[in-house]
């Protein structure tokens, strides 16, 4: 099956629904959305593990430059593939629930953000990677234009896309200045890798690429666009927000910053660790101070996102292995906590923890459901979030102690905030004695995340067999210096 099927499906789908009734868009995107994800699981079942790279196409798009429209994917983009569409089709499921205006535009916006991101995790030419990444900060910036929430939307929306957009200019000079250091423009990952780049020059390049997916991850202290932008997006733009287009800057980082400029990665890479792990920090601190569940939500995803960087520039395999884990892990536990504090928005109209009280013996299915998701968010063994932040500290520990320390300690910060506001939400003095238990529409969609939640807590191989190769390539070169 060819890759170029992940990019046409979406995008294909989002035209149809701007040209189709309203009647039909939800309809359109639902089953657009299931199809991309029936698609990516067939291709990992057909993909040989020991094989560089699946089916690819590769075209010349723009001569006079060098640049080639060349899509292809190998164990680790597929992983990121997976991560995309899954968190797209849950994204559309809870779309449903809410009523939107201007239908057909939100869900081809939706629609099109995914064909990018997939785009961004396929690309093997570095113009037309970073083509895709510039296309898909524009749905998400209408998205949350158009049907964002509060009075704050419009500043929220422009300062999102100015910070963003600014890391990104940087980034295009190093990806230009790449491109061009042999007698003939090239872009394609192939003949970058094989580049013989200066120290300082590697110095250049690590900083600009840096500073953009710094920004894009976020990581502290270029975060504070993100706390707005999550709270006042609705919940289904949110979800692609935490749970795709934060890992776009995570895979770039191992997919173009450590093989292109390992000499860089090795003398400066442990100051992002500590800017990382200082933001882990950070973020559990504000947390534990947040009101509004949402935002809480958001601090929660700067710290794990933090925790995830730190695990990929101590350069090491096993620091790889455990942050691949650990962005799956993200992904799903994200998505499901933000779903959560959209079904309690729904029964209050609003995110304040201290407005709920004594949920659980009226909603004991949602209880239970949420509380499985809250373990797998704070690492609770057995769940998704304990291999890859047990498998990240070991690498940070390896590295430096007190990078590990700093960590650590945040994340014991997580655990506490998380309980709190379970233990005031679920268990704390009732405030309604008229709430039912959640749809049955919301109870499968949360036991789906659930089962995810524990079957990859136990089996948490399967990422790191079909990433495996895809990381040796990378720090391969570098372990042979």
């Amino acid at each position: 099956m060819n890759i170029l099927i992940i990019i046409l499906l979406p995008f294909l789908s989002a035209l149809l629904i701007l040209l189709a009734g309203k009647d039909y868009s939800q309809r359109i995107a639902l089953i657009s959305a299931a199809a991309s994800v029936i698609a990516i699981g067939v291709m990992m079942a057909l993909f040989d593990k020991d094989a560089t790279t699946i089916t690819s196409i590769d075209l010349p798009w723009i001569k006079s430059m060098g640049v080639h429209f060349h899509l292809g994917a190998d164990g680790l983009s597929l992983l990121m593939i997976l991560i995309c569409n899954v968190v797209t089709l849950i994204s559309m499921y809870v779309s449903l629930g809410d009523t939107f205006s201007q239908h057909r535009l939100y869900f081809a916006l939706l629609l099109l953000m995914q064909t990018f991101m997939n785009g961004v995790f396929t690309a093997q030419d570095l113009f037309l990677y970073y083509i895709f990444w510039e296309l898909a900060l524009i749905p998400a910036y209408f998205l949350l234009l158009i049907w964002g929430k509060g009075k704050d939307v419009k500043p929220a929306t422009i300062k999102f896309f100015l910070f963003t957009l600014l890391g990104s200019l940087f980034m295009l000079v190093a990806i230009v200045w790449l491109g061009n250091i042999g007698s003939i423009a090239d872009f394609s990952l192939a003949t970058i890798y094989g580049l013989e780049i200066g120290t300082q020059e590697q110095l250049f390049v690590y900083g600009a690429f840096m500073l953009a997916y710094g920004i894009k991850t976020p990581l502290f202290p270029f975060h504070s666009w993100l706390p707005d932008t999550y709270t006042l997006a609705p919940a289904p733009v949110t979800i692609m927000l935490s749970g795709v287009m934060s890992k776009m800057a995570l895979y770039s980082i191992i997919r173009f910053v450590l093989p292109v400029v390992p000499d860089a990665v090795e003398q400066y890479g442990i100051y992002v660790v500590y800017l990382a792990t200082i933001g882990v920090m950070y973020a559990s601190v504000i947390a534990l101070t947040q009101k509004d569940l949402k935002r809480m939500f958001a601090y929660v995803s700067i710290a794990h996102v933090g925790l995830i960087a730190a695990g990929i520039l101590t350069y090491s395999v096993l620091g790889i292995q455990g942050s691949l884990i650990q962005m799956a892990a993200h992904a799903i536990n994200t998505v499901g906590l933000f779903f959560i504090a959209q079904i309690l928005f729904r029964l209050k109209g609003n995110f304040d923890i201290n407005c709920f009280g004594g949920l659980r013996q009226y909603m004991p299915v949602f209880a239970g459901l949420y509380m499985v998701i809250m373990f797998g968010s704070i690492g609770v063994p057995l769940t998704n979030g304990f291999v890859g932040e047990f498998i990240i500290f070991t690498s940070l520990y390896r590295l430096d102690v007190f990078a590990a320390l700093i960590a650590g300690s945040g994340i014991i910060l997580g655990a506490v905030y998380m309980l709190t506001s379970y233990q005031k939400i679920m268990l704390g003095p009732d405030t309604d004695t008229t709430l039912t238990d959640i749809t049955n529409s919301d109870k499968t969609l949360l036991y789906c995340i659930a089962c995810i939640v524990i079957i990859t807590g136990l089996y948490p191989s399967w990422i790191t067999s079909l990433c495996d190769v895809s990381v040796q390539n990378i720090i391969h070169p570098y372990l042979q210096k």
